[in-house]
């Protein structure tokens, strides 16, 4: 399914891309202070092996009736064209439907550590956290990024929270949002690439309680709400509407009322991120930027170094044409008491063979 560069390409790129452009424009001072943005957010992760996942049997793996559950899982019972140039391949050896592909030593490398500079294809996990000064808390929100510029293409995959995986730090089951709780950034990359078998370059983490100060900053963001609902003491009637920090902050965490759960919270969280780049892009936030920033350098984190992330402003930016959106095909279980998202081998598969097809542009 096809969706517009403003939702999620317009979210790792333009942001960073339309503060550099407009911080020039606005002399050396702003430009300045979005260099010392960008230093200010980066946050490399620690360099961990490759492992060639398993994509096991659900039936066969299930938790004992008598199992405990895990202190974690206890809390919740919840458009230009491109440049013509040559496409890098990602040599894949397939073998049966449910079994992950096997992955060249070379590719992994290559995948896990792209030239930008060179317009390398790669991977990226976009994570929205819920997170307070006294608790790390969970990653609200999985996007899984594949980008190849050399041919235009994009493909983003939306992980539901509750997607039950087999954690790499203790090989036992748990929801992948907990991930974030037990390891913070570094177990989320990990536990995506195990599940997926997708090798990941960079990650980029906001903290959604950030957006009320950005939001409030920008003076507030315009959303098309395409159903009516209730939430933390705010209504939202479908249609237009202008919305406060407090405001988008609810907006974008509803989910238990919305038919389609977590997919239409994600939808939701990239209309307010693309209705705060909008708000950007402004003329008249120049004056804002100064105080915009210094949001950003609190709330943002990524392994992007300033040199990447100028990189993907001249280089890809212009490159990618489309992007297509996948979302998991799985069934909800109540296993021990506890609400899971699960997802066969062969979706796994399905899934990691898409998102390789993305890097190898076929």
């Amino acid at each position: 399914m096809k969706v517009k560069r403003a939702t999620i390409v317009k979210m790792v790129i333009y942001a960073v891309a339309v503060l550099l452009l407009i911080g020039i424009g606005a002399g050396g001072y702003v430009w300045v202070s979005a260099q010392r943005t960008m230093n200010a957010m980066y946050e490399p992760l620690p360099s961990t092996e490759w492992v060639d996942p398993v994509f096991e049997a659900e039936e066969e793996t299930k938790s004992p009736a008598n199992a405990e559950p895990s202190p974690a899982e206890k809390e919740e019972s919840e458009t230009e064209k491109p440049e013509a140039l040559p496409v890098i391949p990602v040599k894949v050896v397939d073998r049966d439907s449910s079994e992950p592909a096997k992955i060249a030593e070379e590719d992994i490398a290559r995948l896990r550590n792209p030239k930008t500079a060179d317009k390398e294809p790669f991977a990226m996990l976009l994570l929205g956290v819920d997170e307070r000064p006294w608790d790390r808390g969970r990653s609200d929100t999985m996007i899984l990024l594949t980008v190849q510029p050399r041919s235009g293409k994009a493909v983003a995959l939306s992980i539901p929270r509750d997607t039950r995986v087999l954690m790499p730090n203790s090989g036992k089951y748990d929801k992948i949002n907990h991930a974030y709780a037990f390891g913070g950034t570094a177990l989320s990359v990990e536990a995506v690439e195990r599940a997926f078998g997708v090798p990941i370059a960079f990650y980029m983490k906001t903290n959604m309680e950030g957006l009320i100060s950005i939001v409030d900053t920008l003076g507030g963001v315009d959303v098309n709400n395409e159903r009516a609902f209730h939430y933390e003491g705010y209504s939202f009637p479908a249609g237009s509407q202008h919305l406060s920090g407090e405001e988008a902050l609810a907006y974008s965490r509803m989910r238990k009322e919305d038919p389609q759960g977590d997919f239409g919270r994600t939808q939701r969280q990239r209309q307010i991120l693309s209705g705060a780049i909008d708000r950007v892009a402004d003329g008249g936030t120049v004056t804002k930027l100064p105080k915009l920033l210094s949001h950003l350098s609190e709330y943002v984190r990524t392994n992007l170094t300033s040199g990447e992330m100028i990189d993907l402003i001249v280089k890809y930016r212009s490159a990618i044409a489309s992007v297509d959106t996948m979302y998991l095909q799985g069934t909800g279980k109540m296993i021990n008491g506890i609400y899971y998202y699960t997802i066969t081998p062969e979706e796994r598969r399905r899934i990691q063979s898409e998102m390789l097809k993305g890097l190898e542009a076929i």
